[in-house]
């Protein structure tokens, strides 16, 4: 099974001494209430789907961002190569 690119940058942040992962911010589409945002602080598990946190399970495919210390690090492309919408509606290329 092939890990999840999303594990593996996550895995990173948390076990890299470098790095710590309450410093990542995690956006991801939060149905029905549109997206919604973790830190790391508030995850309790990576897993090879999921993403756990004391209340909810969110599904690796339902992420659209993860940055560290304010910085993009990662950007979900959707289906035509532009990359996911921004807050304002807008699509980056």
């Amino acid at each position: 099974m092939k890990k999840s690119e999303i594990k593996v940058i996550l895995d990173k942040f948390r076990w890299h001494p470098e790095y710590d992962l309450r410093n990542v911010l995690i956006r991801y589409l939060d149905r029905p209430k549109g997206y919604s945002v973790i830190s790391g602080d508030q995850i309790r598990e990576i897993g090879h789907a999921f993403i756990y946190t004391e209340s909810s399970a969110i599904p690796h495919h339902r992420v659209i961002e993860i940055s560290y210390c304010g910085k993009t690090v990662w950007k979900k492309l959707i289906n035509s190569g532009e990359l996911a919408d921004r807050d304002d509606g807008e699509k980056q290329a």
